[in-house]
C-alpha cells in the first residue's frame, strides 16, 4: 500500500497540525462574535414566512405599497390636497416638508392603522396604532388623554358615576381567563362570580401591581388606588348598582342576564357602538335564542398594560392560588411570551448543556482518554465556529434564527458518531501495528478504512441539509445553509484535528500510564479489560440476533415504513398548522392555553384576528410589478417598489376593459355585494357618473368644470381622465370619512406619484397670493387651474369576498384558486396598458402552510436523490447503495410517522426538524454499507458479521449518547427544546434499528459479492479511456476520408 503524504505528516507531526487547526478554528470562532453583533432572539418568529413565491412576492408588493403611500411615501391619494399644501407652505416661507409634524386645519386624514396587532401571518387589525419600540403603557395614557376617541364618550358619562371603571377595556390591557375542568359549572352563577372576584383580588394583591397598573386621572399618583378590573362580576355590579362584586344577587345575575340576550343580536352584527349612541343600523329584531346558557369561560381585564415590563409580575403570580373551588385560571394574555422565551431559551439552555456534558462522558468512557474526549468536544465546538464564521463573514448572512441552534444537536451527534469510527478503526488496527510498520502505517491504515465511511456520512448528511433549500420559509434556508457548513467543517476537523489529537493521546500514553500507575492498574486496565469482554459479548449476542432472526426482521420493520408511508401521506398525513400564533412554550403553559384554545372563543380577539367583519378582500392590483427584490435571507430586506411602466389607465380601450372587468367581478360566486361607493371600489364607474354632471357651475353660472363635466362622454381622452380623475379624488375626500374607508392601511382607487404635483415656481403676484390663500381657507380640496396633471402610477380595485378568513388550508385554497383562475382568465383579454395586474388578499398565513407542505416533500425527495448519488459514487455499487437507501427511506417515513401521531403539525420547526431526520438518519446505514463494501470475505453472512463486529458498538454508543443527551432536555418549559428532546430519542433508535436490524439481514439474504456490480475507479477510468481513443481514431478517420475525397475533387 502506498503511504499518503498526509499520513505521514499526521504520525510525525501532530503538534503542528494541532497548532494549525486550533489558531484558524479559534480565529474563525472569535471574528464573527467580536466584530459582529451576537444573535438577537427576542422576536422568536422572524424569518417564519414564505418568500420568493408568486404570492409571497405579490404581500411583498403590497407591504412595499402600504409603505409608499404612508406619510413619507412616494404616492399620495388626493393630489389636489397635497398640491394646496404645498401652495401654504410656499406661500409662508416654511422649510417644513409635507412629511414633518405641521398640519393644515381643516385638512382630514386617514387615521393610522393599527400594526401592533399585526400577526405574523394575518392581515391588519384596525386598531390605533402603536410603535414597535414603544411601550404599550405609554399607548394606554396617550389613549386615556386622548378625548376624541369615541370610547371616551363613555368614560366621561362614567366619571359622573362614582368612576366604577375608569374607561374601556381594549386588546392593549393584560388579561386571563378563568374556566373550569368541569363543563356543568357555569360562571354566571354565585359560585362563579365569588371566583372571579377572588382570582381578581389575588391579583390584585401581587406586590408588582401598584407599580403597573393604571390609575384614576383624579388620583394621580396615589399608588394604593387602581382602576378596577373588567369581568363579568364587575359589570354584574355596575349594572346593578352594587359597590362590589361581592354584593352581587341571584336577582341581579338573572336581570343583566335578560338584557344581554335582548342585546346579544345587535352585538354580534356590530350595530352597538362604543359609546352607546344610536345607530342607524340598529332596528329592532327579535330572533330566538338557541345558545347555550352555561358561561364556561369569562376573561379579566387586569389595568394594566399587555408588555415587557409585566415579566416581574409574572413571576410573582403564585399560579396554585389562582383557583377559587371547582374556577381556576385557564389562560393568560400578558404580552410578554416572547420576552418570556428569550429569558427561558437562555436559562433553560442548561438542560442542554447536561445533554452535552453526558456525550462527554460517554466519548470519555469509550475511549479511555481525556485528550481525545477534549479533542472531540473542540472539534464539535469549532465546526459551529468556522461554520458561523463562512455565514456571517463570508456569505454575509445578518439573520441568525434561533432554529439555527438546533445545529448544535446535529453537530454533537455527528462528531460523536465519527468520533467512536475513528476510535474503532484505531483500536482494531493498533493491535497489528508492530507487524505493518509503525506509526505511519497505522495511521495509513486508519486513514483508509476510517476516510471513506466519515466522507459519505458527511456528505450525504450535508446534502440532505442543503436540499432543504428549496424552501421558500426563510428560517429554513438558514438553517439549512448553516448545518450543512456546519456538517462540512466537521468532517474537515475529524480529518485533520482527531487524527492528530489519536496520535498525541498515543504519544502521552506511553508516557504518563505506564503499568507502575496506580490508576491504571486499579481502575482504568480493569475498566478496559471489563469493557472489552462487554463489548465482545454484546457483538456476538447482536450478530446472533440479526443474522439467526433475519427473516423475521425483514417483514416486521418493512411493514412498519409501509404504516408509516400511509400515516405520512395518506391518514392522518402531514397536518398543516391550524393556528396563526406560533408555539414558543408547552401546550400546558397558560400562554399557549390562552392562544391555542381561547383566544378565537372571544369576539373582540376573533375580529381582531381576522380583520374586522373577518370577509377576504379582493384586491385587484395594477401600475405595480408583484416582485420582491429585498434580499430572501433577511426578513427586515423588503427591496422597493418597481412601477410597471406599461400600466397605462387612461387609454380608451383601458377604461372599457375596467369597466367590463368590473362588471363580470360583480357577477362572479365569490364576490359580495359591498356598501360603498366611489372611488374605493371600482373608480371608473364612479368617475364616469361623476363626469356627468353639468359644466355650469349652479353657485357661479361663470365658472365653468371643463373639462370634467359632460362635455365629454365615456370612454374619455386620455388628457381628459388624467386632468379630472385628480378633481374626482379631491371630491372623494369631502365625503365622509367611514363611507369610504377600506379595512386596510391602503384605500382602493388611484395612487399618484408625489413627485408630479410639486410647484415649479413661486407666486409673485400678490392677488394671485390672496387668490390661492382665500381658496385654501375656504376648502383645502379646491381645484387648482394651474396645478401641473398628476401621474397615474398605481390603481387598486378591492371588493369583498363571499369567503371569510380561515385558518383552514382547504377553504384558504379553494378561495385562492377561484380568484385566481378568474383573473388570469381575465388577463388575456386586456389590452396592454392593464395586462400586468394582479391579485392579492390575506394569504399570509395560507402561503406559509402551502410552502412549509411542499417544500418539506420536495426537501425529503430531493435529499433521498442526492444521498443515494453520493452513497453510488462512494461505494461504487449500486445494489449497495440501494438497499441503504431503502433503509434510510423506511427509518424516516417511520420516525416522521412517528411524529404525527405524537400529534406534531407542519409548522416552521416542524418542518426543520424533517430536515435533520434526513440528515441524521443515514449516519449508521450509510457506516454499515461501506464497511461492507470494504469487507473482502466471500460469504454475505460472513461480511455481515464482519460488519456488526466492526460497527455495531460504535453506532449503538453514537445512538445512545445522542438519544440521552436528547431525553435530558425534556425537563425544559421551550417547545423547541422538548420537541429536539423527542425527536432526537426517535430518530437516533429508529435509524439504529433500520441499519442494524433492517439493512444487515437484507445485506446477509441478498447482498452483492465482493465483485459483483462493483465498480472501481481505475475501470471507468479505462473505460473512460477507451472511449477517448476510440473517439479520436473515429475522428482521425473521418478527417483521413474528407482529405481522400478533397484530393480526388482537385
Amino acid at each position: 500500500m502506498e503511504i499518503w503524504w498526509f499520513s505521514r505528516v499526521v504520525a510525525h507531526h501532530p503538534y503542528a497540525i494541532l497548532s494549525a487547526v486550533f489558531v484558524l478554528s479559534s480565529t474563525c470562532l472569535i471574528v464573527p462574535l467580536a466584530t459582529n453583533k451576537f444573535p438577537d432572539f427576542t422576536d422568536p418568529k422572524m424569518g417564519f414566512e414564505a418568500r420568493g413565491t408568486a404570492v409571497a412576492q405579490r404581500l411583498t408588493a403590497w407591504m412595499n405599497l402600504e409603505k409608499a403611500t404612508g406619510a413619507r411615501g412616494q404616492l399620495i391619494d388626493n393630489p389636489v390636497e397635497y398640491y394646496n399644501y404645498l401652495l401654504q407652505s410656499i406661500k409662508q416661507n416654511t422649510t417644513d416638508s409635507f412629511n414633518g409634524t405641521r398640519t393644515i386645519p381643516g385638512i382630514i386624514r386617514k387615521k393610522p392603522k393599527n400594526k401592533s396587532k399585526k400577526k405574523k401571518y394575518n392581515k391588519l387589525s384596525n386598531e390605533t396604532a402603536i410603535n414597535d419600540g414603544k411601550d404599550q403603557w405609554d399607548e394606554l395614557l396617550k389613549l386615556k388623554n386622548n378625548k376624541n376617541r369615541p370610547e371616551h364618550i363613555h368614560e366621561v358619562e362614567l366619571n359622573t358615576q362614582e368612576e366604577f371603571f375608569c374607561h374601556l377595556p381594549n386588546s392593549l390591557y393584560a388579561r386571563v381567563v378563568i374556566g373550569s375542568d368541569n363543563k356543568d359549572k357555569n360562571l354566571w352563577s354565585l359560585e362563579g362570580v365569588l371566583a372571579q372576584c377572588h382570582i381578581d383580588a389575588m391579583l390584585r394583591a401581587n406586590p408588582k401591581f401598584p407599580y403597573l397598573c393604571e390609575k384614576p386621572a383624579d388620583h394621580g399618583s396615589d399608588s394604593e388606588k387602581c382602576c378596577r378590573s373588567w369581568s363579568p362580576a364587575n359589570y354584574v355590579a355596575f349594572l346593578s348598582n352594587r359597590t362590589s362584586c361581592l354584593g352581587v344577587t341571584e336577582a341581579d345575575l338573572a336581570r343583566v342576564e335578560t338584557l344581554l340576550k335582548r342585546c346579544a343580536y345587535y352585538y354580534r352584527n356590530h350595530h352597538l357602538t362604543a359609546d352607546c349612541s344610536e345607530d342607524f343600523n340598529c332596528q329592532k329584531q327579535v330572533i330566538k335564542n338557541n345558545s347555550n346558557a352555561t358561561l364556561e369561560v369569562a376573561m379579566l381585564f387586569l389595568p394594566m398594560a399587555a408588555s415587557a415590563k409585566s415579566l416581574n409580575f409574572y413571576k410573582n403570580i403564585a399560579i396554585d392560588g389562582l383557583e377559587y373551588g371547582s374556577f381556576r385560571v385557564v389562560g393568560m394574555e400578558l404580552g410578554l411570551k416572547d420576552t418570556l422565551f428569550d429569558r427561558l431559551l437562555v436559562s433553560d439552555s442548561s438542560f442542554l448543556l447536561s445533554g452535552f456534558a453526558f456525550v462527554t462522558f460517554c466519548i470519555w468512557a469509550y475511549t479511555s482518554s481525556i485528550i481525545l474526549t477534549v479533542s472531540a468536544i473542540l472539534a464539535v465546538i469549532f465546526s459551529l465556529g468556522i461554520s458561523y464564521a463562512i455565514y456571517t463573514l463570508v456569505i454575509r448572512i445578518n439573520f441568525f434564527p434561533f432554529m439555527n441552534l438546533l445545529a448544535i444537536v446535529v453537530a454533537v451527534g455527528i462528531g460523536a458518531d465519527d468520533a467512536f469510527i475513528f476510535c474503532k478503526i484505531w483500536e482494531e488496527n493498533k493491535q497489528e501495528k508492530i507487524s505493518i510498520g509503525g506509526m505511519t502505517k497505522l495511521v495509513q491504515k486508519t486513514l483508509v478504512h476510517a476516510v471513506p465511511s466519515m466522507l459519505v456520512t458527511s456528505l450525504t448528511t450535508a446534502v440532505a441539509f442543503f436540499a432543504s433549500i428549496v424552501s421558500n420559509v426563510t428560517a429554513i434556508n438558514c438553517f439549512s445553509l448553516f448545518s450543512g457548513m456546519t456538517v462540512i467543517a466537521n468532517f474537515f476537523l475529524m480529518v485533520t484535528w482527531l487524527p492528530a489529537s489519536v496520535v498525541v493521546s498515543e504519544h502521552c500514553r506511553f508516557v504518563i500510564l505506564s503499568p507502575a500507575n496506580f490508576m491504571v492498574r486499579k481502575i482504568i486496565r480493569p475498566l478496559k479489560i471489563t469493557m472489552g469482554k462487554v463489548s465482545v459479548g454484546f457483538s456476538h449476542t447482536l450478530t446472533k440476533i440479526v443474522i439467526g432472526l433475519r427473516w423475521l426482521w425483514l417483514p416486521i420493520l418493512g411493514a412498519a415504513a409501509l404504516a408509516g408511508g400511509m400515516v405520512v401521506f395518506n391518514y392522518p398525513g402531514l397536518r398543516l398548522p391550524d393556528s396563526p400564533n406560533f408555539q414558543l412554550f408547552d401546550s400546558s403553559h397558560q400562554f399557549e392555553r390562552y392562544d391555542l384554545l381561547y383566544k378565537r372563543k372571544f369576539w373582540f380577539e376573533k375580529l381582531e384576528m381576522d380583520g374586522g367583519e373577518g370577509l377576504l378582500p379582493l384586491r385587484f392590483v395594477w401600475g405595480i410589478k408583484p416582485v420582491d427584490n429585498g434580499n430572501y435571507l433577511d426578513p427586515t430586506s423588503r427591496g422597493e417598489l418597481e412601477f410597471d411602466e406599461t400600466f397605462d389607465i387612461s387609454d380608451q380601450k383601458s377604461q372599457v376593459w375596467l369597466r367590463k372587468f368590473c362588471h363580470n367581478l360583480r357577477a362572479q360566486p365569490f364576490y359580495h355585494d359591498t356598501q360603498g361607493p366611489l372611488l374605493s371600489n371600482c373608480f371608473i364607474e364612479s368617475f364616469s357618473t361623476w363626469m356627468t354632471r353639468r359644466c355650469e357651475d349652479p353657485g357661479d353660472p361663470q365658472l365653468s368644470r371643463a373639462p370634467c363635466c359632460d362635455v365629454n362622454s365615456y370612454p374619455y381622452k386620455p388628457q381628459v381622465l388624467r386632468r379630472c380623475v385628480a378633481e374626482a379624488s379631491a371630491d372623494l375626500y369631502r365625503t365622509p370619512h367611514h363611507l369610504w374607508t377600506r379595512e386596510g392601511a391602503v384605500a382602493g382607487g388611484i395612487k399618484y406619484l408625489k413627485d408630479s404635483v410639486k410647484p415649479t415656481y413661486l407666486f409673485n403676484n400678490n392677488n394671485n397670493n390672496n387668490n390661492t390663500n382665500n381658496n385654501n381657507n375656504n376648502n383645502n380640496y379646491n381645484y387648482n387651474k394651474n396645478m401641473p396633471v398628476p401621474k397615474i402610477m398605481v390603481l387598486i380595485v378591492e371588493y369583498d369576498s363571499t369567503y371569510s378568513y380561515s385558518l383552514s388550508f382547504a377553504e384558504m385554497n379553494e378561495f385562492y384558486n377561484k380568484v385566481e383562475t378568474w383573473m388570469q382568465q381575465q388577463l388575456t383579454t386586456a389590452p396592454r396598458g392593464m395586462k400586468n395586474g394582479w391579485f392579492v388578499s390575506y394569504l399570509e398565513f395560507y402561503e406559509l402552510q402551502r410552502t412549509l407542505y411542499e417544500g418539506t416533500i420536495w426537501a425529503m425527495v430531493v435529499s433521498m436523490i442526492l444521498a443515494l448519488i453520493v452513497l453510488a459514487l462512494v461505494t461504487l455499487n449500486p445494489l449497495v447503495s440501494l438497499y441503504a437507501i431503502l433503509t434510510i427511506g423506511g427509518a424516516i417515513l417511520s420516525t416522521v410517522a412517528a411524529l404525527v401521531l405524537l400529534g406534531w403539525r407542519l409548522n416552521v420547526l416542524e418542518s426543520v426538524t424533517v430536515s435533520t431526520a434526513i440528515g441524521l438518519a443515514v449516519d449508521f446505514s450509510l457506516h454499515y454499507s461501506v464497511s461492507y463494501r470494504a469487507c473482502k470475505s466471500e460469504k454475505r453472512v460472513d461480511r455481515v458479521k464482519r460488519v456488526l463486529e466492526q460497527m455495531g458498538g460504535p453506532t449503538l454508543m453514537a445512538a445512545a449518547t445522542s438519544g440521552v443527551s436528547g431525553a435530558l432536555m425534556l425537563p425544559s418549559h421551550v417547545l423547541a427544546y422538548i420537541q429536539i428532546a423527542i425527536f432526537m430519542l426517535l430518530i437516533m433508535g429508529v435509524s439504529w434499528l433500520y441499519a442494524t436490524f433492517f439493512l444487515c439481514p437484507l445485506l446477509a439474504v441478498i447482498g452483492p459479492s465482493p465483485e459483483f456490480a462493483q465498480f472501481h475507479y481505475t475501470r471507468l477510468r479505462r473505460l473512460f479511456e477507451i472511449f477517448c481513443k476510440n473517439g479520436a481514431s473515429y475522428q482521425l478517420k473521418i478527417e483521413q476520408q474528407q482529405v481522400a475525397r478533397s484530393s480526388l475533387g482537385t
